[in-house]
């Protein structure tokens, strides 16, 4: 008896965790970036290593042919609340126009001075402490670097003098691609060492993409190396002979060819930085036949507080489609879950209560469908009835 009492609280027990962990991951659909991976190795706060973004996902590219310099990127996530916003600049600081979800934890952006960033999610390496360096009291790269750097070179040098270690735990989850209106770019991360790594684009015409392998050490990546998308765009950036065919719609097509639409992970928005003259083409759900042009200097200096992405374009552009997903998923996981804790009531019920009780037919059907619509409520009330002797009556 007293380890049926027992196994019935254990029932008890994981039905209210399983309805904890329901809503847990309600919330998570609807905040998923409060981690440090694409969106978050921007944030300044390393996250756990459970909270990873999904393989599969962020493409990043610049491209310089003489005159001309593109940044593109696609966003993909499964969050579809995306917004853009501004840091105003002030003494010693530029101003930064920045994109992301509705953390704010800036996925990627462009200061005034037409540097950009974005940051592809990797699986966690170890990182080397520096206590001899500067000590960030914020993000390096999001925040210190696009308020103080200019170009590349200077991003560069600022990240080289400061301790990543201490700031990130010792660990670290993605890398950064940074590109410059000079045409240079580059891809920070962290080698086989445990120390900051650089690939950079070759100098003059050229480009140079990011997808989800370490460009310094591709034994850590998301999936295969090198993926799908890295292949794509760099077939198609290396098609690039002469600057009249590096145009906006052009950026565009690498961008819709390596778009992601799956059933939980989609390209939320895509921005193409045309950093020599100070323009972001935006696009939003993957649909590259609407565009909202920005004015980054107008932008920056209007100061005007945070815009949903999803405002600024028709509204025949819908995010109901990945929000679904996530409510379809949501309810295929309480369905499955119901059905297991009903199995184990009955299965319970059935091994430890009517087995051995002499309990009538009409009694038992009557039990059982208490605990088909109670689950393990409904186990519960049958011990109760079990311990008062009152099953029979």
């Amino acid at each position: 008896m007293k380890r049926l009492n027992q196994i019935t609280v254990v029932i008890a027990i994981v039905s209210i965790v399983a309805a904890i962990l329901t809503l847990s991951k309600k919330r998570a659909s609807i905040y998923p970036f409060m981690t440090a991976t694409a969106s978050n190795i921007n944030s300044g706060i390393q996250e756990k290593p459970e909270e990873k973004l999904i393989p599969g996902s962020c493409t990043i590219f610049c491209i310089s042919y003489n005159g001309s310099v593109f940044m593109g990127n696609n966003e993909d996530w499964k969050n579809p609340l995306t917004y853009f916003w501004v840091r105003p600049a002030k003494e010693g600081e530029y101003g930064i126009l920045y994109f992301g979800f509705d953390d704010f934890g800036p996925q990627g952006g462009v200061n005034e001075k037409g540097l950009a960033f974005d940051g592809n999610a990797l699986p966690y390496v170890s990182i080397n402490s520096h206590p001899d360096r500067l000590q960030p009291s914020e993000a390096i790269v999001n925040n210190i670097i696009m308020q103080k750097c200019s170009t590349v070179e200077e991003a560069i040098k600022m990240a080289t003098s400061y301790d990543w270690g201490k700031i990130y735990s010792g660990k670290f989850a993605g890398q950064y691609l940074l590109a410059d209106a000079t045409g240079d770019a580059a891809v920070i991360g962290f080698g086989t060492d445990g120390e900051l790594a650089v690939t950079r684009k070759p100098s003059g015409n050229g480009y140079i993409v990011s997808t989800n392998f370490n460009r310094a050490n591709p034994e850590n990546r998301y999936g295969t190396y090198p993926c799908r998308r890295f292949d794509v765009a760099s077939k198609m950036l290396e098609s690039i002979n002469k600057e009249e065919d590096l145009t906006t719609d052009f950026i565009a097509s690498v961008l819709d060819a390596t778009h992601e639409d799956g059933r939980t992970i989609k390209t939320l928005y895509s921005n193409i930085f045309d950093l020599k003259n100070g323009i972001v083409y935006l696009y939003y759900m993957h649909d590259f036949k609407d565009v909202c042009k920005l004015n980054t200097y107008e932008i920056i200096n209007s100061k005007q507080p945070p815009k949903r992405i999803k405002d600024i374009f028709p509204q025949n552009i819908s995010e109901n489609e990945s929000v679904g997903n996530q409510n379809n998923s949501l309810k295929v996981g309480l369905i499955v879950g119901w059905i297991i804790l009903v199995i184990g009531s009955l299965t319970i019920a059935f091994s430890k209560i009517f087995r051995y009780n002499g309990i009538s037919s009409k009694i038992k059907v009557f039990w059982i469908l208490i605990i088909l619509f109670l689950g393990p409520i409904g186990l519960v009330f049958l011990t109760i009835a079990k311990n008062r002797n009152q099953i029979n009556k």
